[in-house]
């Protein structure tokens, strides 16, 4: 098994991304980094003032702005936004995990905070409809697939670890 340099996470909001690559990040020696973190401290503003601000198209812009960065750099365990699957140069990043869980399960997980910080998740049908659009794509970018639902951070990482060197 050769060494895996980057492991990116993608899916669906509230799925545990951030979860899971920082406690990854600690487990294998990788540094974390977040997408939508970064994007947020070059701005000073949350994901949603700067889709309030500039709109979507601005942020699909600076996602993949930070995509090209990410290309060039080794060692990062990696949380994406939900969008982050749409960048061009998705696989010269790293090795790519898809979280799985179902909607339902996704929306009963986050809290009304948690759900007012994802733009995307103020229109409950909205994002439905955004789910299920993105299903497919997550599905085809994906090196591997986790499920997430009902499993804890432990045997998550554990499957990760077996899965990844």
């Amino acid at each position: 098994m050769e060494k895996v340099e980057n492991i990116l996470f993608i899916g669906f909001m509230g799925c545990g991304k951030s979860t899971l690559a920082r406690a990854f990040a600690r487990e294998s020696g990788r540094v974390f980094m977040d997408s939508d973190a970064l994007i947020e401290m070059q701005f000073h503003l949350s994901v949603s003032e700067i889709f309030a601000k500039f709109g979507e198209e601005f942020f699909r812009k600076e996602e993949q702005k930070m995509a090209d960065f990410l290309t060039h750099t080794k060692g990062i365990s990696l949380a994406t936004g939900g969008g982050f699957v749409n960048v061009k140069n998705l696989d010269k990043i790293g090795f790519c995990v898809y979280l799985r869980a179902g909607f339902d399960f996704l929306k009963e997980r986050l809290s009304e905070k948690e759900k007012a910080k994802r733009p995307l998740f103020l229109d409950e049908e909205k994002a439905r409809r955004l789910y299920h659009a993105r299903l497919a794509l997550y599905e085809e970018k994906a090196d591997l697939i986790l499920e997430t639902e009902n499993q804890n951070l432990e045997s998550l990482i554990k499957e990760l670890k077996k899965r990844i060197k």
